[in-house]
């Protein structure tokens, strides 16, 4: 059996290169940042040797030395896990690209386990979190005790604070690209479905919906909006058949905006069932542009969120925080969607 491999220290990096420890540590590791100075030359050598002896930093070293340990935190939501997890899949990218490594946790509307997380994040000397999550109306003033004193923290879609860093995506913009295109298509009579009466995204998509349909003089009746009673993101059968009743049947709609892929794509299928062939007699779109949404039948228009855009931004905002060069005017970072156009409209 053999023996484990001895993990490459700074000195023998040192030693191969002959040049200093100090002078090792801070081409690594960016140690003694106003005491060490070396020439690209000696930077390149440290690099090659470091690469071909496979040199890995020890970051609980680091961290007891009160360095940057190059890792940051994310917590992530299950709630909306498709989403969120190709947004993650694009922070991995991003930080894989500027030297940071993730560390993962996973929860669900639970402020209780959010605090554990950030307590054991803490404990591991992460650099910054980055939270993949909506902020509930209902758990609001729970989190604001949650992350009271924890300032290097990234939050989704809205800040607990006023100076707290925050990255979103534009999404009263979102729902105006989708009722302008609708209307473009001739569609008059255009109903809203959302999942949940509690999220504030939600209501700040009834509210665009209103604001965009206004300023084209078409109808924005409170009836041609249907909220799924059972609050859930996922659709129910039942759910489907209740949100078809009451918009297409009932108030007559010639398109509907779905709350996120999901829902358009059950819709479509319902709708069929139904008797309904979309788009000659009812519009579908969605939100998020998930790969199911290419692959329906008829493919499904559809929100981007610009996921890599979102990652530039949120590293950012982590990058800003650690430097400490972050001001208050430069908290909120606001991504634009982008309208993807296919054949359910």
């Amino acid at each position: 059996m053999s023996l484990p491999r001895r993990k490459v220290r700074l000195v023998d990096i040192a030693e191969k290169a002959g040049v200093s420890r100090a002078a090792v540590g801070h081409i690594l590791n960016n140690s003694g940042m106003n005491n060490v100075r070396v020439s690209e030359e000696t930077r390149e050598r440290v690099l090659k040797i470091a690469r071909e002896l496979d040199y890995r930093p020890n970051r609980a070293a680091q961290q007891l030395r009160g360095m940057p340990t190059r890792m940051l935190g994310v917590i992530l939501d299950t709630v909306n896990i498709a989403v969120f997890s190709a947004r993650l899949a694009a922070i991995e990218a991003e930080a894989h690209t500027r030297g940071y490594r993730l560390v993962i946790g996973q929860v669900h509307h639970d402020p209780t386990e959010i605090q554990a997380y950030l307590d054991d994040f803490s404990d591991r000397g992460m650099d910054a979190v980055l939270c993949l999550f909506d902020v509930m109306q209902d758990i609001r003033p729970l989190l604001q005790q949650v992350f009271r004193g924890n300032m290097r923290v990234v939050l989704h879609a809205a800040p607990l604070f006023r100076t707290q860093p925050c990255v979103r995506v534009d999404t009263a913009t979102a729902i105006q690209l989708l009722v302008g295109h609708l209307a473009e298509r001739q569609r008059k009579r255009i109903g809203l479905q959302l999942w949940s009466e509690t999220d504030s995204l939600m209501a700040i998509r009834q509210e665009a919906w209103q604001a965009a349909l206004r300023e084209r003089g078409l109808p924005c009746e409170p009836d041609m909006i249907w909220t799924n009673p059972e609050s859930r993101q996922k659709p129910s059968r039942e759910a489907i058949d209740q949100c078809i009743q009451e918009l297409v049947v009932g108030q007559k709609v010639d398109a509907v905006i779905a709350s996120n892929d999901e829902w358009a794509v059950r819709l479509i299928q319902g709708l069929r069932r139904w008797g309904y062939e979309v788009p000659r007699d009812i519009a579908i779109t969605g939100y998020d542009n998930l790969d199911i949404a290419d692959v329906i039948e008829p493919s499904l228009t559809t929100i981007d969120q610009c996921h890599e855009q979102y990652a530039v931004a949120a590293l950012d905002l982590a990058e800003g925080l650690l430097q400490g060069t972050l001001g208050p005017e430069e908290t909120i970072r606001v991504i634009q969607p982008r309208l993807i156009v296919r054949e359910s409209t």
